[in-house]
């Protein structure tokens, strides 16, 4: 039992806005496999977290990478932010970015009892899924044929494998909890996991924001409500996390939220002066920010740092991943020829890769 609120704490400070909507992405582009593409390595990449790491491994990550790690959580901050404000303007109503901006405060409030906090989020989300899904479903778009999906596969293997030993919560969960192990095994393996089923059956639900069509669904708003609630919980979860550092310093902390209004006044003006294309410039920054959590930070990991061969790494995989992931379509086994290239250069610096991880 004293497991459990650590894990409650995990799945909810994992279903942030890329486990929140990157599903319905994914099914928008290439139908219901990509879900369980997504759903496996997202599972599997967020547990090992437990099982690889033992408090000195923990321990000599975070004396290595403690300056990622808090870079790590003002991406994920600033992603919440932009992502509210792009729902924002899907949506046409102000209440979503007021909501989080709401929540998001009530939660730093309470900040040294999220662990506990943890608990309600959860039953209040799977609460909102199951009132969602009690509403007749709306007629879904066809189903896509999953062609080129197969270039997708390592790029998100690459991100959920890699990606969540940057997390500071997970770190502060495998500290609290008694038996990490267990408790990362049931906060993805079983919450979490339980989390995305949800996902999955509310995607057709999510679809009216890609449409928009349906927008006064009310299972719609539902769904955002969990969303909101969801990435209000995490952005205050990783806020905790930078207490201390150097990013609530005004030389950083001045900078990072100047950059943040601009990002979310960019959804805004688009929406205002060029509202067709408010769905694709949003898409943009969303896989944009992807790209920086699921490629520069593996990347990071791999070489060891931010160094020559991780410099060079990231310089092949921008364009790759420009081409295959933000563009997508004929341009998608662009991501594969930056999965060849990265194999290759790790096999090229092995000795430095695996001395320094």
């Amino acid at each position: 039992m004293r497991n459990l609120p650590t894990a409650f704490f995990l799945a909810c400070a994992w279903f942030w806005c890329i486990g929140g909507f990157f599903p319905v992405l994914l099914d928008h582009d290439f139908g219901p496999v990509a879900f369980v593409v997504f759903f496996i390595v997202n599972v599997t990449g967020a547990a090992l977290f437990g099982f690889v790491l033992d408090a000195q491994k923990r321990a000599r990550f975070l004396a290595r990478f403690a300056p990622s790690a808090q870079l790590f959580s003002v991406v994920v901050i600033a992603y919440h932010f932009v992502f509210i404000s792009w729902l924002t303007t899907l949506l046409g109503t102000l209440w979503p970015i007021i909501g989080f901006l709401a929540a998001t405060f009530a939660f730093i409030a309470l900040r040294h009892r999220l662990i506990g906090l943890s608990i309600g989020v959860f039953v209040a989300t799977v609460a909102l899924f199951v009132m969602a899904l009690s509403y007749p479903a709306p007629i879904a778009p066809p189903t896509p044929i999953a062609e080129g999906f197969i270039h997708y596969i390592l790029p998100l293997a690459l991100g959920f494998l890699l990606a969540p030993y940057f997390d500071l919560t997970f770190h502060r969960a495998f500290a609290e909890s008694p038996n990490p192990r267990l408790s990362f095994l049931i906060g993805f393996g079983g919450l979490f996991a339980l989390l995305l089923v949800g996902m999955f059956y509310a995607t057709p639900i999510f679809s009216a924001l890609i449409t928009q069509q349906g927008l006064a669904n009310p299972a719609l708003q539902l769904v955002v409500g969990l969303l909101v609630l969801q990435t209000s919980f995490t952005t205050a979860a990783h806020l905790r996390e930078l207490e201390g550092s150097r990013w609530l310093k005004i030389k950083f902390a001045l900078p990072t939220v100047v950059s943040i209004c601009l990002l979310c006044g960019f959804h805004f003006a688009v929406a205002w002066l060029a509202p067709a294309f408010k769905f694709a410039f949003g898409d943009l920054i969303y896989r944009t920010l992807l790209f920086v959590i699921g490629v520069l930070f593996p990347v990071n990991l791999i070489f060891g740092g931010i160094n020559r061969p991780a410099l060079i790494a990231a310089a092949i995989l921008t364009p790759c991943y420009t081409l295959g992931f933000l563009i997508g379509g004929p341009y998608a086994p662009a991501l594969s020829i930056g999965m060849a290239a990265l194999a290759v250069m790790v096999y090229v610096w092995r000795e430095n890769v695996f001395r320094r991880v």
